[in-house]
């Protein structure tokens, strides 16, 4: 099984970081649920966006409970 975390990528690409970079668009966006187009559109210039990562990230929100999926929505139930 491959692993999540790599030792040589850039720590700016890890699902943990990741995940919060989307974490804190969600809570600054004032709302509990917000379209994932959204949220691609948003983060789709920055360095360290690509499918992986931001795939990955949302997979950490979800594995850790902060993020919950209605498609095509991400919600966040503890927004504030």
């Amino acid at each position: 099984m491959p692993n999540i975390f790599l030792k040589d990528e850039a720590l700016a690409k890890s699902p943990a970081i990741v995940g919060f970079e989307i974490a804190n668009f969600i809570k600054a966006s004032g709302k509990s649920r917000v379209s994932i187009f959204d949220v691609v559109n948003h983060f789709k210039r920055k360095p360290w966006f690509s499918s992986n990562s931001f795939f990955y990230g949302i997979t950490f929100l979800y594995a850790v409970g902060l993020i919950e999926f209605d498609e095509p929505y991400l919600v966040a139930p503890d927004a504030n």
